[in-house]
């Protein structure tokens, strides 16, 4: 099986005697092994983990380096049949002087040697900037140096020490541009806030790199003479903790998570470093386990995350329409208010925006246009909600418009083809722009950017609007935003508002029984869910088609069968780059996240791709 970019890290914490080298490889070697049951393809100990950090002037006497290489040797030797690359800290002698070093082998092989340009011992010599050379090392000629980047087909990484990560000339900025993954080794002691500290400026540089840190730092082993030491572990992505640990505990501690490469890859592509900073190592053979992701990518799992990101993305969307309303001198917002999630989402940040200017609810018309399909409990609700917020309605029935509209164009009324359907949005679009010109107002979009990426809206009905409030929220967002919106207003609008959410999604275009929609748009294109993971992981996170099914398998497994989910994915793929001709003539909107389908700011696609190459697989 493919892969598909994954990498397992693994950041130890392991156990320590204090000076006792070949006590610390033995517990070295239990982690490493542990590690490699778990299929972990890049294995990290702390700095000096090898003698321990706090060891002071006793670092100068010849003694422990040399117990500390043999400790190596003795450790790389019983690792001989692993895949996995290890990264252990020791004191080394180069050509007679002292480095705080970082030595990294693979299948009992000493690879390269990264040497800390920012020791906190004084006991340690500093190299000098971009400082590399060959050096014999247990036989062996050993790249060693500053700077440099260790690759193979699948990942690369470079190495750090905590010291140079808070460095504020930030020493592996550089490193960073050319690998996928920076590891830091550390040795820093517990101090009030210190932990919370550390791990915001981490997150921060790894979000600000687009790379991944795994971290690892001493623990209760070291000295405890002026100060003590927890031990911590974490995985970061782009800024988001894959994987975390801080605890007092002598035994130890494995932090795994699976990083992907391939995503790093895409969202910042490598640089090439120079040749001679370069260590190549053999892929290994490990494979990683099927990683974890979210179902809901775009919203928190988290309640109150979910809750500030919801109200973040309401003040950007107010914020952007009250903006546009004021340049064009707007004095009405006009929406087309169907009782569903898009066009109530558009109708709360209207009024909000409008609040913003200083003018009330009254400022805004919306208008119901009832026609074939529209529902009683659609209707219903639009008006019930319009009425407690205090806005201005209308309603204008569309029917006999329609009618007189296919007997123009010689359509059957009874074929409910899709210039049935279309006709019925080109209708109601043309009725919101010309009372918004009437009115002296603006008519305000509703389309959310799950519907622009599946092309599921009527070019130039409801694919056209002056501004578009909702183009950068994808379904499950604006399904988040209005619950978010309902508990916190609740009362009479807050039950509106739920039974809004619970109303399936539907364009009620084709004619209603008793009442009742007889469309759902899950049944035509599959569950908006599945829609919105796939846009998440092909436009953010640049998967192919093998790795969305993978992924999507993996995660949906319990939800749905194998064979629902890559239906879905076809359609999605399909529609995704047939209907981009709609998107590249898309209003403005504004945008509220890392996915952007706008063709000015966001995705650069031309309308004529083939899908072929992203279907084939399927």
């Amino acid at each position: 099986m493919p892969d598909y970019g994954f990498v397992r890290v693994c950041a130890v914490v392991p156990k320590l005697a204090l000076g006792d080298c070949a006590k610390n490889a033995a517990f070295h070697l239990d982690f490493a092994k542990e590690a490699g049951r778990a299929k972990a393809q890049l294995v990290v100990f702390p700095e000096l983990s090898l003698t321990g950090a706090t060891c002071g002037d006793l670092f100068r006497q010849p003694n422990l380096p040399k117990r500390a290489l043999s400790a190596l040797k003795e450790l790389a030797s019983k690792l001989a049949k692993s895949d996995a690359v290890c990264v252990a800290g020791l004191p080394l002698f180069l050509d007679g002087r002292l480095y705080d070093s970082a030595c990294v082998f693979q299948k009992g092989k000493i690879l390269g040697v990264a040497l800390n340009s920012s020791p906190k011992d004084q006991a340690f010599n500093i190299p000098e900037k971009g400082f590399s050379g060959y050096f014999r090392i247990l036989g062996r000629r050993v790249l060693c140096g500053t700077g440099l980047v260790f690759r193979s087909e699948r990942f690369s990484f470079s190495i750090g020490f905590g010291s140079e990560l808070t460095d504020p000339m930030q020493p592996l900025s550089k490193a960073a541009s050319e690998s996928e993954i920076v590891v830091v080794m550390d040795a820093v002691p517990e101090l009030a806030a210190s932990y919370e500290k550390f791990s915001r400026v981490a997150s921060a540089l790894s979000l600000l790199w687009k790379r991944s840190i795994v971290y690892a730092s001493s623990a209760s082993g070291e000295s405890s003479t002026d100060n003590c030491y927890a031990g911590r572990a974490f995985v970061f992505e782009e800024g988001k903790v894959l994987a975390s640990q801080k605890q007092f505990r002598a035994e130890g501690t494995l932090t795994f998570a699976d990083v992907d490469c391939e995503f790093l890859r895409f969202d910042r592509p490598l640089e090439v470093p120079q040749k001679e900073n370069v260590v190549a190592f053999p892929a290994s053979e490990l494979k990683a386990p099927k990683p974890s992701a979210a179902v809901n990518p775009f919203v928190p799992d988290d309640k109150a995350k979910r809750d500030a990101r919801c109200e973040e993305i309401f003040s950007i969307q107010c914020g952007g329409l009250a903006r546009r309303m004021a340049h064009t001198r707007a004095k009405r917002a006009v929406i087309g208010v169907s009782g569903g999630l898009d066009s109530t989402l558009a109708l709360l940040v209207a009024r909000e925006a409008q609040g913003l200017r200083g003018l009330g609810p009254e400022t805004i018309l919306g208008i119901t246009m009832p026609c074939f399909g529209t529902s009683v409990r659609t209707k219903s609700n639009a008006c019930a909600l319009m009425e407690e917020l205090g806005i201005e309605y209308r309603t204008i029935d569309i029917k006999s418009s329609l009618d007189r509209h296919f007997k123009d164009i010689s359509h059957p009324k009874d074929l409910h083809d899709a210039a049935y359907e279309n006709a019925q949005a080109r209708e109601r679009t043309q009725i919101l722009m010309d009372v918004a010109n009437s009115e002296g107002g603006l008519s305000v979009g509703t389309g959310d950017l799950s519907e622009a990426a599946l092309g599921w809206a009527t070019y130039g009905g409801d694919q056209m609007a002056m501004y578009n409030v909702n183009c950068g929220l994808p379904k499950t967002l604006v399904r988040a935003v209005v619950s978010w919106y309902a508990e916190k207003v609740g009362g009479r609008i807050g039950e509106i508002l739920f039974d809004i959410i619970d109303t399936p999604i539907s364009p009620e275009l084709l004619p209603a029984v008793k009442g009742k929609a007889t469309q759902k748009t899950e049944d035509s294109v599959g569950p908006y869910e599945l829609h919105d993971f796939f846009i998440y992981h092909m436009l953010r996170r640049g998967a192919s088609p093998e790795k969305l099914l993978f992924l999507a398998n993996t995660v949906f497994a319990k939800r749905y069968s194998a064979s629902t989910i890559k239906d879905c994915l076809a359609i999605f793929l399909s529609r995704f780059f047939s209907q981009q001709f709609k998107r590249s003539c898309s209003p403005d909107g504004v945008g509220t996240g890392s996915v952007s389908l706008s063709p000015r700011a966001g995705l650069r696609m031309p309308s004529d791709i083939s899908s072929a190459a992203w279907l084939e697989k399927l």
